[in-house]
């Protein structure tokens, strides 16, 4: 659907999708690594708002304008602190190896930006997607998805090449295919070497300072 389609959709003043995290979240919160997070394609905020409520300082964007009110409205529902901002991947700036996790639910980026989230990810950094797959196809058809919404098999595996896959399975639930994964930025034994990777956050000044370290060593690469 494009944005006009969304807006449509979210015009409401109920949840589409509920005000609860996705279980896959909940059920695998401590393999997250806590602090600076971002969510793509936030939605309604729901994941958002939960990752806020459990002491991650959440941040995200999507290009819906109705579905960014409506998560700030429930993080102020549930009392919790939540930036977003309007806007499409296509102009989002990535920040380099500032993000601690970054989660993207039920949105499919074109190939290229898979670079870009990687990059983003601190050391030690982690990522946790869930969407459908091609098989959902064979099952049923959504209205609201299409084959280019979804992953083929193991396509996941082949975007987050350089990450360790700390968990993965495609399987069915509630009669919908989907992909769940979780991976985390390895130590670069350059990040290590030159001091600015540690497997411990130090504190914010220390923080620029190696941040600064990292994006000059990325330069060289």
């Amino acid at each position: 659907m494009n944005k006009q389609e969304w807006n449509q959709k979210f015009e409401t003043d109920s949840y589409i999708y509920g005000k609860e995290p996705l279980a896959f979240i909940k059920e695998n919160l401590k393999r997250l690594r806590q602090g600076k997070t971002l969510d793509i394609a936030m939605g309604e905020g729901r994941n958002s708002v939960y990752l806020a409520s459990q002491g991650f300082e959440v941040s995200g964007f999507d290009f819906s304008e109705k579905a960014v009110q409506k998560a700030q409205k429930l993080a102020e529902e549930k009392k919790v602190t939540l930036e977003t901002k309007v806007c499409d991947l296509d102009f989002y700036i990535f920040p380099i190896m500032k993000l601690d996790t970054i989660i993207m639910t039920y949105f499919k980026p074109v190939p290229r930006y898979f670079f870009e989230i990687k990059r983003g990810l601190c050391q030690g950094g982690t990522i946790l997607i869930e969407n459908y797959t091609t098989d959902l196809f064979h099952i049923e058809k959504d209205p609201d998805v299409s084959p280019d919404d979804c992953f083929k098999p193991n396509e996941v595996l082949k975007y987050l090449e350089g990450l360790r896959v700390l968990f993965y399975q495609e399987t069915t639930i509630n009669n919908k295919a989907l992909v769940q994964c979780i991976a985390k930025k390895p130590f670069d034994k350059d990040a290590l070497k030159y001091g600015f990777a540690t497997h411990d956050k130090g504190t914010k000044q220390e923080g620029s300072a190696q941040l600064k370290k990292a994006e000059d060593l990325f330069k060289k690469k």
